[in-house]
């Protein structure tokens, strides 16, 4: 009986393992459109940086939705970036996204 149960639970781990590699538990970030809440508008503390308010979501960070946003546009650095998002959205810091609030990304001109 021992052995019975010994091998149905190295099976069913052998299974697990199986599934979690080929097939995966978590979702990916690039199979979601990121939601777009508002179009391109203008901002006078900025300097009229243009910027789209994005809803974030889960697995969603600062990078890759300002890389989705400005896809093909060049972006100079990340520090750029932050301070970028930053400047749009004074009362929140770009290492503390939550999940389910709308937020102010740059977009970037080709130059």
């Amino acid at each position: 009986m021992k052995r019975l149960f010994t091998f149905l639970a190295i099976v069913f781990l052998l299974y697990i393992i199986y599934y979690d590699v080929k097939i995966g538990t978590l979702p990916s970030a690039k199979d979601e459109k990121i939601e777009t809440i508002e179009v391109i508008s203008q901002t006078p503390q900025t300097q009229s940086s243009p910027y789209k308010e994005v809803k974030v979501k889960a697995g969603d960070t600062l990078l890759s939705i300002v890389e989705s946003l400005n896809e093909g546009k060049p972006i100079s650095s990340i520090e750029s970036v932050i301070e970028d998002f930053e400047e749009l959205n004074p009362d929140s810091e770009a290492a503390l996204l939550k999940i389910g609030e709308s937020y102010k990304f740059p977009i970037y001109t080709k130059e």
